[in-house]
């Protein structure tokens, strides 16, 4: 098949406008907006994606390809994520960025970085300490690092949905800031670890100067965007307030203690100043019964600020997402399925944390079989669980 980005950009999109539907997608936002607010929604939001044949045969970019052009980027994000979602049906806040990975806020400071065919742009070199020591965080952020090329992807993005007829349904979200924490240890390096015993005025520092980048980079993306001053589309969770989501990939690799002193405060001062959010974190081992990072979710709930929590591994999933919903932070994503478990078994013991249509942004493991009434069999299972509702 032809290579030519142009023709396969009018070809993926027109597939989406064919079959994306108004409605669904603004009873998607309004079910986000009402979990992430904590308000009881007509139906919890339900995700998951359907890979339609008519795409089957076309071509894949590389991530380097994609880093050098923005339209082979925004092909493949409608191609891979976007055109899956609407043809699903399901509660997708359609969205596409400048997928840039997670090198933007550390380039800010300097970092070097390379774009490998197989990986998104990864850091290579870090910053030494007597330069952090002496940076200070620029007021405009426009010309620094990466965040050119950021601003080129997200301007093209735009570009090219509103020509489509797409920009109204199709978000254009912002980059990967990943967290303060994140960024001060993948600018400084493994010595940030050894910062905190050794020199913790240095470290204080450095988490002020990450939350100053990260708040900008996210104000930045925010201004090119183009969409809502306040709340928003967040990496594909809609919020009234906020709408932003951050980060915490290196904090699983903490103890608590230090969680608490290095960690906690800046989680809370970047999201306070960005109106709220939600956090991802990673870093264990996926399965049903692994216990990295767990003892991060007491911590993280103290962020007055956090609306929503996605994590990858639990030793005891409905345990902690009721803990969550203890808490008022909103789970945001899967529930392991049994291998034998069937569909409403599954959506009855997802729906096991909550006592009303709320707390829940649901990523679903919906069998190729089970697709055409996925959707359907969820609001019927929510109905015998909670009644009619709204």
């Amino acid at each position: 098949m032809s290579q030519d980005v142009k023709a396969l950009l009018d070809r993926v999109c027109g597939l989406i406008a064919e079959r994306i539907d108004p409605q669904t997608v603004d009873a998607a936002r309004r079910r986000h907006a009402d979990v992430l607010a904590w308000r009881e929604t007509d139906c919890l939001p339900i995700r998951f994606s359907v890979h339609p044949p008519e795409a089957a045969d076309l071509p894949r970019f590389d991530w380097k390809q994609q880093f050098d052009d923005p339209a082979k980027s925004l092909y493949m994000q409608l191609r891979d994520t976007v055109l899956p979602g609407v043809c699903s049906a399901s509660d997708h806040a359609h969205y596409v960025r400048a997928d840039t990975g997670v090198i933007n806020c550390m380039t800010v400071f300097g970092a070097g970085y390379v774009v490998p065919e197989h990986t998104k742009p990864v850091v290579n070199r870090y910053v030494p300490k007597e330069v952090l020591a002496d940076f200070e965080v620029p007021a405009d952020l426009r010309p620094c690092g990466v965040m050119p090329r950021v601003i080129e992807h997200m301007e093209h993005h735009r570009s090219v949905l509103k020509a489509h007829g797409l920009s109204d349904a199709i978000d254009v979200t912002h980059c990967d800031q990943q967290g303060p924490f994140d960024v001060a240890a993948q600018t400084r390096g493994h010595e940030i670890f050894t910062d905190f015993y050794e020199d913790p005025e240095f470290a204080h520092a450095m988490m002020r100067k990450s939350v100053q980048v990260y708040v900008g980079v996210t104000r930045l993306c925010r201004e090119v965007s183009g969409g809502p001053a306040e709340g928003g589309n967040a990496v594909g969770v809609w919020m009234d307030r906020g709408g932003v989501r951050m980060c915490g990939d290196s904090d699983i690799l903490v103890s608590p203690a230090q969680f608490e002193e290095f960690i906690l405060p800046y989680q809370t001062q970047a999201l306070e100043q960005l109106g709220g959010g939600w956090l991802h974190y990673c870093g264990g081992v996926k399965g049903f019964s692994r216990p990295e990072g767990l003892h991060l979710h007491a911590l993280y709930t103290r962020n007055p600020h956090l609306r929503g929590l996605n994590w990858t591994t639990a030793g005891d999933w409905i345990g902690e997402m009721r803990k969550l919903a203890e808490a008022r932070v909103a789970h945001i994503g899967p529930l392991p399925r049994e291998q034998s478990e069937p569909l409403e078994a599954y959506f009855r013991r997802v729906l096991q944390p909550y006592q009303t249509r709320t707390g829940l942004l649901f990523d679903a493991d919906i069998r190729p079989e089970e697709r055409a009434e996925a959707v359907a069999t969820w609001g019927r299972v929510q109905a015998a669980v909670f009644g009619n509702g709204k």
